[in-house]
């Protein structure tokens, strides 16, 4: 199993905290050569259109 601490969440790469840093959107970690990308930004969309998946508020 991947440890999401140490993979780029964009390219899926190992990845050091020497040559990465932290994505302020989604929270995770991001390698040099994705950071700023228009790849950076499709993934943290996707990331965050899926955290609704399966989640239904049963307050209504």
């Amino acid at each position: 199993m991947e440890n999401i601490k140490n993979t780029c969440f964009v390219c899926k790469k190992d990845i050091s905290s020497e040559t990465s840093s932290v994505n302020p959107v989604v929270n995770m970690p991001v390698c040099s050569g994705c950071k700023g990308s228009e790849q950076e930004k499709a993934e943290e969309k996707i990331v965050l259109d899926s955290l609704a998946d399966g989640f239904v508020c049963g307050c209504i």
